[in-house]
């Protein structure tokens, strides 16, 4: 009797190491039916290329429909092989499992032994976590074009005459219409509204030199004394007048219809003395702040005004000593 309470005790303690390692089996055996359950294969046209030459790969990844398994990014590379282009993603299904499929274009640009692959794949297992499968690797052999050294070098050939479609000149036919209308519209627009200067009728030159004719009108304007009734603007205007004329007569300069900067501007292609330019701008500023700005100058501005022009007539009188000539 003693002999069978201590194997039933044994027995006791032996249990529960025994469920332990039936857990731990199925724990592992469930893992490892996951891992199985998830596959990733690369399959290539070829197994040899030349330089520069492309060769197509398909990564196919298959996996069960409760499982989370993305699809792996590409880089610029699959392998050591060079990355040229790839195709978008393909889904479909085999029985009860996921299939995608992604298909590689690579190269290599140098001869040698290279490589596709392998590819790492992620995925949830059935106990949520993160697992991982590796694709196969595939060898790929790179030759380099044949050269036979004993032969003389060939002259390189010429390009191919490729005719033209009329389809290749839409764009220049289309572009040329546009620059046209463009052309048409902007000379349209051109003489539409561009300023126009109004004619200049040649008026008739007095019989009198213009120096003489000049001192006679300031000399009539001064003795009417029209600024001293009052009626400054008029006098400005009559003063500027007769300065225009006598700019007209005696250069051919028809500053009558010029207003004061455009004779300010014009007057430089005249070889005047800097003091005839001085007194001519003088009394024609003057004259256009009396006519627009309504200003009243002072008596002693108005009589300085008249002895300016009368300066300008002596700077600008022709004679045997100086030739006012046009540059």
């Amino acid at each position: 009797m003693m002999k069978r309470k201590k194997q039933k005790s044994k027995f006791k303690v032996q249990k529960p190491k025994i469920a332990l390692a039936l857990l731990w089996s199925l724990a592992f055996g469930l893992w490892s039916s996951s891992s199985a359950q998830v596959s990733a294969t690369l399959r290539a046209d070829s197994s040899q290329i030349q330089i520069g030459d492309h060769l197509n790969i398909r990564l196919t990844v298959k996996s069960p429909n409760n499982l989370v398994v993305p699809f792996p990014a590409t880089t610029d590379t699959l392998g050591n092989l060079e990355l040229v282009s790839t195709s978008k993603i393909d889904t479909g299904t085999d029985g009860g499992n996921k299939v995608l499929s992604q298909l590689y274009t690579v190269s290599a640009y140098d001869s040698g032994d290279f490589h596709a692959g392998p590819v790492k794949v992620y995925f949830k297992n059935s106990n949520g976590e993160l697992d991982s499968v590796f694709s196969n690797d595939i060898p790929v052999i790179v030759n380099t074009l044949n050269v036979d050294t004993a032969k003389p070098f060939k002259a390189i050939k010429a390009p191919l005459d490729v005719p033209y479609s009329w389809k290749e000149f839409i764009p220049y036919i289309i572009g040329a219409v546009v620059l046209l209308i463009a052309i048409i519209v902007g000379i349209v627009l051109w003489k539409k509204y561009r300023k126009q200067k109004p004619a200049v009728v040649e008026r008739p030159k007095p019989k009198d030199p213009a120096h003489i004719w000049a001192r006679k009108e300031l000399k009539k304007l001064e003795d009417e004394k029209i600024w001293q009734g009052d009626d400054v603007k008029l006098y400005y205007s009559r003063l500027t007048d007769v300065l225009r004329l006598y700019v007209e007569y005696r250069y051919g300069w028809y500053a009558m219809e010029s207003t004061t900067e455009e004779i300010q501007s014009e007057i430089e292609n005249y070889n005047l003395k800097e003091k005839a330019k001085e007194n001519l701008l003088s009394i024609l500023r003057a004259a256009d702040l009396v006519k627009f700005a309504k200003m009243i100058p002072m008596p002693d501005a108005n009589i300085k005004a008249m002895e300016s022009a009368y300066k300008f007539i002596d700077f600008t009188e022709p004679n045997e000593n100086k030739t006012e000539e046009k540059k």
